[in-house]
């Protein structure tokens, strides 16, 4: 300001001396220590004020030309924060001003009317600065506000488009039903409002959630929701609505899937929603129209190590096909190796085989993880010869995947039109794979399930459901059971039984533990040393057996071999103590299988033991605890056999 005044008419040495202390000031500023003083805004109207008091001191105070320079050093007051600094800044002006005025023309001068009129002039001007500065300061403040909301939520947003799509093979191994809920609520998180609405045409399959009083929502029956879900699949386009359904208004409908799809809709109501709505629920009806497109083949969902559909879906499909009136083929295949594979390196490379050969037969086949080692193919018609090409080429395809040592079973059954229930044909093709186990070429077919029923006898009706409330008190016994019986029917072959004798035998592997339906939980999954107390108590399960089957009259056969499978040859056995040829024959196999079968199986708290180590030790026991016979039989057929898979409980 004091530079400005040297070019004026009247300036004197006081000009000079305030543009000198105007550089000195300046200086400091610039290479001094009094910079952080010049941050605070009344340092600098002090400043200001003073070389304007020096001006019209020096040139004839309340007359002097220089009076408009505290004008502009009022100006100043237009940035100070705060109503108190300011009336600070307009006192210190206003003071200095006076004592110009009285150092120029004496204290008489400061109480004539113009040096009142200046006065009041300057601090009008001050409160008008101070006014605006503040309407200013208030503006710049909302600005930076929204800035930062608009920031916030730009961030959210992209926040948002990013945890989107991670969620896809999370939903893509989900339900149908999963999928569509959670579609509905991730629209109506991310968008807001108070309702989120997903629907699939095909099938009428729609979820809802919705927020506030009034109706529980407007239904998928609204005449107004199927239209905007209509209109947004037969356009493939955004639609938008502002008609007024059960109190709500302001609806967009977004497409789901890929363009032209027409596979349904996701649609969010009672709010405002912009472009960024909009572009986030394209995300979410894109990650929802990838997982829905999957979820026609796997309405149930999807198993993670394998990738397949999961039993559910199994289950939902069978349904679905035989309810249409299509002709079936389903197959039931063993991963070969799996159980070892799980003990020797461990279950990450068990999880790996599944994964390999379930990417194999999914590739051009609808298949399925069933549990376990098992997987299911289901294939449409029931030609026989076709059948057989395709269940040889599953085994080739899973043998090619767990190694050419490893030799799979392949079950089949077909199911024609009039076929109403899943699970007959379900169950009938896991009994045709556990007869497969027993073949040279480890591929067994049953033309219908009645045809499955009558191949498995006894254990088709009652057996099934005296098994199944077994294994619901002991998981897992059911493979035993079925271990059992495999191994038994390979004895008999080598006892030359007749076909009477080894149906008898097969039923009564299969329920030779069912006494210990009785036996208390804490018993059977016990896995240390049994007390006496404990041994006494499951010593009872083969007479608690022959209570349970006896009343079945059909059982009667079965009878001596629930009540006689633990005697041993010697004599030394439980519950009658028999010896040598008073144990029946049957009996006498089941307890060579039971142990056999019990060594070589992996349990929860143990491992199992190699076939060729089991042998040896029930070949040392052959003449105390097993018939010699048996145990003969037994070796014979397993090294007849070392590829068959009739022993192995993997």
């Amino acid at each position: 300001m004091a530079i400005l005044t040297l070019g004026m008419p009247g300036a004197g040495t006081a000009a000079f001396l305030s543009a000198g202390l105007a550089l000195v000031f300046g200086g400091l500023l610039a290479f001094g220590r009094p910079r952080v003083m010049a941050q605070e805004p009344l340092a600098v109207v002090a400043l200001d004020s003073l070389l304007a008091g020096l001006l019209v001191a020096d040139t004839g105070g309340v007359g002097s030309p220089f009076f408009p320079l505290f004008l502009l050093a009022a100006l100043r007051v237009f940035k100070i924060p705060g109503p108190g600094k300011a009336i600070a800044a307009t006192v210190l002006m206003a003071g200095v001003y006076v004592l110009a005025v009285g150092f120029a023309g004496g204290l008489g001068e400061i109480l004539t009317a113009p040096t009142g009129l200046g006065v009041g002039f300057l601090v009008l001007f001050c409160a008008a600065a101070a006014y605006q500065g503040s309407g200013v300061r208030d503006l710049a403040g909302r600005e930076r506000s929204l800035s930062s909301e608009l920031a916030a939520e730009r961030e959210r947003a992209a926040r948002t488009e990013g945890l989107v799509p991670g969620f896809g093979f999370v939903i893509e191994n989900s339900s149908l039903e999963e999928i569509l809920a959670w579609t509905a609520r991730t629209a109506h998180a991310v968008c807001g409002g108070s309702y989120a609405h997903v629907a699939v045409l095909e099938g009428n399959h729609h979820a809802s959630v919705h927020e506030g009083g009034g109706d529980a929502c407007p239904s998928w029956w609204h005449p107004s929701i199927q239209g905007l879900a209509l209109r947004a699949c037969r356009e493939d386009a955004v639609v938008r609505s502002e008609e007024e359904v059960h109190g709500l208004s302001g609806f967009l409908a977004v497409p789901v899937g890929p363009a032209g799809d027409g596979r349904g809709a996701v649609i969010v109501g009672g709010g405002e929603f912009g472009a960024e709505e909009e572009r986030v629920l394209h995300l979410i009806s894109g990650v929802a129209g990838t997982a829905l497109e999957g979820a026609e083949d796997a309405p149930g969902g999807r198993d993670p190590v394998s990738g397949l559909p999961n039993r559910a879906s199994l289950d939902r499909v069978l349904r679905r096909e035989l309810a249409r009136g299509r002709a079936l083929t389903v197959f039931a295949v063993e991963v070969g190796g799996l159980g070892r594979r799980n003990t020797t390196r461990g279950f990450a490379a068990g999880d790996d085989l599944i994964r390999r050969v379930g990417r194999r037969l999914g590739r051009n086949r609808r298949a399925f993880r069933y549990g376990g080692d098992v997987l299911v193919v289901v294939l449409g018609g029931t030609a026989e010869a076709r059948a057989r090409r395709a269940a040889l080429a599953i085994r080739q395809a899973v043998s090619d995947e767990a190694g050419e040592a490893e030799r799979p079973a392949v079950g089949f059954v077909h199911a024609g039109p009039g076929q109403e229930d899943p699970d007959l044909v379900l169950k009938s093709a896991l009994l045709a794979l556990r007869e497969a186990k027993d073949e040279a070429d480890s591929v067994v077919g049953f033309s219908d399930p009645t045809e499955a029923s009558a191949a498995g006898g006894r254990s088709a009706g009652i057996v099934e459901v005296l098994i199944g409330a077994l294994e619901a008190k002991d998981p897992g016994i059911g493979e035993h059971l079925w271990g059992v019986s495999r191994i038994s029917r390979g004895i008999a072959r080598g006892l030359s039984l007749t076909g009477e004798q080894v149906e008898d035998l097969v039923t009564g592997a299969l329920l030779h533990d069912v006494g210990k339906i009785g036996v208390p939980d804490r018993i059977l999954q016990k896995p240390g040393r049994l007390t006496e107390e404990e041994y006494r108590l499951i010593t009872r399960h083969p007479a608690l057996g022959v209570e349970i089957v006896a009343p079945v009259g059909e059982m009667a056969p079965v009878l001596s071999v629930v009540r006689h499978h633990h005697e041993r040859f010697d004599g030394k056995g439980y519950p009658d103590g028999l010896r040598g040829e008073e144990i029946p024959l049957l009996a006498r196999i089941v307890s060579v299988a039971d142990a056999f079968d019990s060594m070589v199986r992996e349990r929860p708290y143990g491992y199992s033991i190699s076939r060729e180590a089991a042998l040896e030790e029930i070949h040392a026991n052959s003449g105390t605890q097993f018939d010699p016979r048996v145990v003969d039989a037994l070796i014979r057929v397993e090294q007849e056999h070392p590829d068959r898979r009739a022993s192995s409980a993997t």
